[in-house]
């Protein structure tokens, strides 16, 4: 199983939850924080830095990035800024040499073994017990792609 770091992206915020053989890891990356990120350029390169610094301390063997649900619809001011930090993540990882799976939430429920009905935080809350900082904020989502192992 190895280690691997789920990631949940919101607007200005990047969720990290880390697994250890299928055990969440308490770690001092919960959540980086990216302030209007498509205001300034300059501050993509200080959240992908950001992004390495935590790659190179958590060591993950894999990154799997949660993705949205399939139905998400919004404007484009909102989901830009999602995107713009999942490409980060992705290219920070591509730096480091780690590989990186984009995880679709019907993925995720099917290797969690959730329910297939209702919505995906009330069926990972039967499931996962929370572990850290900033669960309902968007880390559980990010420990769902870190549990959510393939293999």
């Amino acid at each position: 199983m190895g280690r691997a770091l789920g990631v949940a992206c919101k607007k200005e915020e990047i969720f990290l939850a880390l697994a250890e053989d299928g055990e969440l890891v308490v770690h001092a990356h919960e959540k980086l924080k990216a302030p209007a990120l498509l205001e300034e350029t300059e501050r993509l390169e200080g959240t992908l830095s950001d992004l390495g610094r935590a790659l190179r301390e958590l060591r993950p063997d894999i990154v799997r990035i949660l993705r949205p649900e399939q139905t998400y619809e919004d404007s484009y001011a909102r989901i830009a800024p999602r995107a713009t930090l999942e490409t980060l993540v992705r290219l920070a990882c591509l730096d480091a040499k780690v590989p990186v799976e984009l995880l679709h939430r019907n993925s995720a429920r099917a290797r969690l073994g959730l329910d297939g009905k209702g919505k995906f935080e009330a069926n990972l809350a039967k499931t996962v017990k929370s572990v850290g900082k900033y669960w309902n904020a968007g880390r559980n989502l990010a420990a769902a792609a870190a549990l959510a192992d393939g293999g």
